[in-house]
């Protein structure tokens, strides 16, 4: 797999060109709310498991906030085109679908791509499975999608960075040594003090990740098949004064293509 898809709305496609910029959104704002439910459950057995934290699970709790607070990511999809997406994503006939090189994704400053598993359920995993892989799950009745998500964390390039940031902070104020054997509510204190110096605990809902610096970032553009034909030519027209490979409106329901 070296390509992958993403369909949007014209207005977004329009934003997105103009700003040179891929949005990524908080998981608070996707249609789903149980894959952020999961991450949520996660960080519930972790503080209920002890009656005190050594200062690997305050490293945890801090990486939850981080997650949870910090961490924005896109939708994309390894599939060139399905009835499926083409209906869910409509916006009135004039959605569009651009394509990318999965592999210009590693020149995007801090992001990183990762392919959803689809699970039956999937909060027996919970437990097994660690905050950062849970962010790639989601239930089978999604499976359609195949998606590959996007994300980016802020200030860190993913949570080994993040935690070995954190490991610092704690040796230089001190602390590194003498949590290890702090009660719950004393060290609940401590990572709120500690969460709230690193500013992790603001919660803007965009995060924008510039690709200006890539050439040919975006290979092509095509139109929904539904769309009427003269907006055909306003996307066409756009493309051309913006030099992107425009393919036309999809032929998935031409006969003898």
């Amino acid at each position: 797999m070296s390509k992958i898809y993403r369909f949007i709305s014209f207005e977004s496609f329009v934003d997105m060109i103009m700003k040179q910029s891929l949005t990524f959104v908080h998981p608070t704002l996707w249609d789903d709310p149980y894959e952020l439910n999961l991450i949520e459950s996660k960080f519930k057995k972790t503080i209920d498991s002890s009656d005190s934290i050594s200062t690997e699970r305050a490293l945890e709790t801090i990486l939850q906030q981080i997650i949870t607070n910090k961490l924005y990511c896109q939708s994309w999809t390894k599939l060139n085109e399905s009835d499926a997406l083409w209906r869910i994503y409509n916006n009135n006939n004039t959605s569009v679908r651009i394509e990318v090189d999965l592999n210009d994704i590693s020149k995007l400053e801090n992001v990183e791509d990762l392919e959803v598993e689809y699970v039956d359920d999937p909060i027996t995993i919970v437990e097994k499975d660690s905050f950062y892989d849970l962010i790639k799950i989601k239930r089978k009745a999604f499976a359609h999608e195949n998606e590959i998500r996007l994300l980016t964390h802020y200030k860190f390039n993913g949570t080994e960075d993040a935690k070995e940031h954190i490991k610092d902070y704690l040796k230089l104020s001190g602390d590194y040594e003498s949590n290890k054997n702090s009660g719950i509510e004393e060290i609940s204190t401590e990572v709120e003090r500690i969460i709230s110096k690193l500013n992790l605990n603001q919660k803007d809902k965009t995060f924008q990740v510039y690709y200006g610096h890539i050439d040919n970032f975006i290979k092509s553009v095509m139109l929904n098949p539904f769309a009427p034909e003269w907006f055909n030519g306003t996307l066409r027209m756009f493309c051309e004064q913006n030099g992107i490979n425009y393919l036309g409106k999809s032929e998935l329901y031409k006969l003898n293509k």
